[in-house]
């Protein structure tokens, strides 16, 4: 068995033996930051593979009302439909741990039908992971935003904290902090999983600016001595960079994914660095913030100079989070 399956089984007979997931366990299932498996994708696609054998389970979850994991259990792609929607935001890992304990039970708790399990589950994801599905742009595609907050229906189901020009969901368990550029705040700055994301908005004058922008940050980065190049995932038209920063005295490079949206009058840019920033499935915390963000230009109370093509926008720290 290798490790990634290794680690899978130790998360489930940790939760056999304590009712419920430790912190350690956790960590050890997160899911949004991989290139190919990890033992927490691994998790998700065993679920849902015993539910194939036992129709029951997607009847009980929809009795619990977690619609989030009875629509991966429903959908005929659990990856995609995890990867391409909000949901993996309102994952219960403890009750999907639940599931996947009843079904061990009732098949005997042979470690033979858990081994076959997250071989398959594996084979599974390796599949959709190549097919695409994963890594394909999900910008304002009708689905996702960002959005505007003129636009119609901007979803009311998640919450957000405003900032003034931008109201940016909350997510479980992150810490934010200002931006500044001097003494204003132009920006949020989201922490979480080890990665940091930060997000601003641009009031574009003459229309969409993110092609014309996106080889100018990359010069800029080649230009400090880091690397930069046009690439593109879930968020669509980005830029992957290796940027050099300087910590505890030493110089380094930074992975760093740097992405943009053009709206109505505006640009939203986000900097998404961390060890894991340029993985080829995005993780699917970022690409919540940055897609379920709304822009709102009428809450801004500044003048744009009329020569600049772009101006940063200041954001309204609120007293409350």
């Amino acid at each position: 068995m290798n490790q990634v399956r290794a680690s899978a089984k130790e998360i489930v007979e940790q939760y056999g033996r304590d009712g419920r997931l430790s912190g350690e366990s956790l960590a050890l299932a997160e899911f949004g930051v991989w290139n190919r498996t990890t033992p927490g994708m691994l998790l998700l696609g065993t679920g849902y593979l015993a539910a194939l054998e036992d129709p029951a389970l997607v009847e009980r979850t929809l009795e619990s009302g977690n619609e989030a994991l009875a629509m991966i259990l429903k959908d005929d792609d659990p990856f995609g439909a995890l990867a391409l929607t909000d949901a993996g935001a309102e994952l219960s890992w403890d009750q999907w741990m639940a599931w996947i304990w009843a079904y061990w039970q009732s098949r005997g708790m042979s470690p033979v039908v858990l081994d076959e399990l997250f071989e398959e589950a594996e084979e599974v994801w390796a599949e959709t992971a190549d097919g695409g599905d994963v890594t394909r742009p999900r910008v304002r595609d009708g689905a996702c935003g960002p959005w505007d907050a003129s636009e119609t229906p901007v979803p009311a189901d998640t919450e957000r904290i405003d900032y003034g020009v931008m109201k940016i969901p909350r997510l479980e368990g992150a810490e934010t902090r200002p931006l500044y550029a001097g003494e204003c705040i132009v920006g949020v700055i989201v922490r979480f999983g080890g990665h940091a994301f930060s997000l601003q908005v641009y009031r574009a004058r003459g229309g969409p600016v993110w092609d014309t922008v996106r080889p100018e940050i990359i010069n800029g980065v080649r230009d400090q001595g880091g690397s930069a190049e046009d690439a593109e995932s879930s968020f669509g038209a980005e830029v992957r960079a290796q940027i050099p920063v300087v910590k505890d005295g030493q110089r380094m490079l930074q992975p760093t994914r740097i992405v943009g949206c053009d709206g109505p009058g505006w640009l939203l840019r986000g900097v998404y660095g961390g060890p894991a920033a340029l993985a080829d499935v995005v993780d699917l915390r970022a690409h919540h913030l940055f897609a379920q963000t709304v822009v709102d230009l009428s809450a801004w109370e500044g003048k744009a100079d009329a020569s600049e093509e772009i101006t940063n926008l200041e954001v309204r720290w609120p007293t409350t989070e």
